[in-house]
């Protein structure tokens, strides 16, 4: 699970910076690069500006990430916030939760970047348009988010419950 959550990581990242490279020349030299929420822009930049923007929020949100994940493992034990922590951070179990851990950044990462990749081309092709307006569908977007929330805290409620939760104990 680690091993594709670092590919998916990387390769939402190189997305995010491909959409970055190959929309720049086809922004206009004036670009909104903010909206009202009638979706009328009401803040600009230089397509410059706004391509470096986008590259650099891309690569700190990826180095952010990837130094996240790295120094995880670091933390110590009292700033660690888990349900059953004494149990998860056991030396024999300490490995496999922060590297379960880490994996779950991973795929945050991965979302957050694809997300933005997302926002930016709706960007590029507001500028592109005839007139610029964004239309970001902000209901599904708000649904999704709610969901992709929701999952990874099911997810790791069930990861991290009590070990004795899974097994059935029978008394007579």
């Amino acid at each position: 699970m680690q091993r594709l959550a670092r590919i998916l990581f990387f390769a939402a990242t190189a997305v995010a910076l491909g959409l970055a490279g190959r929309e720049h020349g086809t922004l206009p030299a004036r670009v909104a690069t903010h909206f009202g929420a009638n979706g009328q822009p009401n803040g600009w930049m230089s397509r410059d500006g706004h391509t470096l923007t986008h590259i650099g929020i891309v690569v700190f949100l990826a180095a952010l990430f990837v130094a996240l994940t790295v120094a995880l493992p670091r933390i110590p034990e009292r700033f660690v916030n888990l349900p059953h922590r004494d149990y998860w951070l056991a030396p024999k179990r300490r490995g496999e939760t922060f590297a379960w851990l880490g994996a779950m950044l991973l795929w945050l990462g991965a979302l957050l970047q694809g997300f933005l990749a997302y926002v930016f081309h709706e960007v590029w092709r507001a500028n592109t348009s005839p007139s610029p307006e964004l239309r970001l569908n902000s209901l599904w977007l708000q649904v999704s988010l709610f969901i992709l929330v929701v999952g990874l805290v099911i997810t790791l409620l069930f990861r991290f419950r009590r070990p004795e939760d899974g097994k059935r104990t029978s008394r007579g």
